[in-house]
């Protein structure tokens, strides 16, 4: 048959023949996996340039329909969520003629297995980033003690380190790999997802960080965030970081001593 051709059954030679329609091609699912403070906004502003994404105007755990279900308890794997009525009030703000639906709620990195069940095709971005550097992110921002901030940076390594091994249809990056070259980290998500090809890295994003709200191109803010963490915070991490040494290794993380060297 020819491409394009409709398809037209006759049982009998009565039969009219079926109405030729031009289906919209099927949307993708696109799901940024990175914890909180890694880098998630960036990306997800990054992403967000391409004419061909469609993003939520907010994480959507936060929509207003949802907030109350999602930030309850959202870092707990065993909480059950009601997966089809968060979809129907994504696909109620997403754009549902564009090629690519993008979400990134930092918790779901952890509900990966929900989401394969419920949204078809979908893909993933898998990220993570240097621990010191996250972890000081969440004693800033969350006023987190030490110990919860390395023990949760820890948490989220491990898990992406699963998902990086065992989702399908998956890019693996860091933020370390984006903010050094911009452009060869979206050269590798064009290729990963051909329809992003036109996303403009050398645009300005507005983000939270240690500096506070700025609008700036993408930035390596790590050497600041780590420069900023007390010598005694810095030895309290890596004290709980050694417990994980393989692990911090194979994202190619080093421990630092309080010095800061590795």
């Amino acid at each position: 048959m020819v491409a394009g051709a409709a398809s037209v059954e006759q049982c009998d030679g009565h039969d009219e023949p079926a109405a030729v329609t031009s289906a919209r091609p099927q949307s993708s699912y696109l799901f940024v996996l990175c914890p909180p403070y890694s880098g998630s906004t960036l990306l997800w502003k990054l992403l967000s340039t391409s004419r061909n994404v469609s993003s939520l105007p907010l994480e959507g755990q936060f929509l207003p329909e949802l907030r109350d279900m999602m930030r309850d308890k959202p870092w707990n794997p065993d909480r059950v969520l009601p997966w089809t009525e968060i979809k129907t009030v994504w696909e109620s703000y997403w754009d549902m003629s564009k090629p690519v639906l993008l979400e990134k709620s930092p918790p779901n990195l952890i509900r990966t297995r929900d989401i394969l069940a419920h949204f078809h095709p979908v893909k993933f971005v898998v990220m993570v980033r240097n621990p010191y550097a996250q972890s000081e992110g969440l004693m800033r921002r969350n006023n987190f003690s030490v110990s919860r901030a390395a023990n949760f940076s820890m948490m989220c390594l491990r898990t992406q380190l699963m998902n990086a091994r065992e989702l399908d249809n998956t890019l693996v990056m860091t933020y370390e790999a984006l903010v050094q070259d911009p452009a060869k980290a979206c050269q590798q998500l064009a290729q990963f997802m051909p329809e992003l090809a036109d996303m403009d890295y050398d645009a300005s994003f507005e983000v939270h960080s240690i500096d506070g709200t700025l609008n700036r191109p993408i930035t390596d803010l790590n050497v600041k965030k780590i420069a900023a963490i007390p010598a005694d915070t810095l030895a309290a991490m890596t004290e709980i970081f050694v417990q994980h040494r393989e692990t911090f290794e194979t994202w190619g993380y080093d421990l630092l001593d309080p010095g800061g060297s590795a």
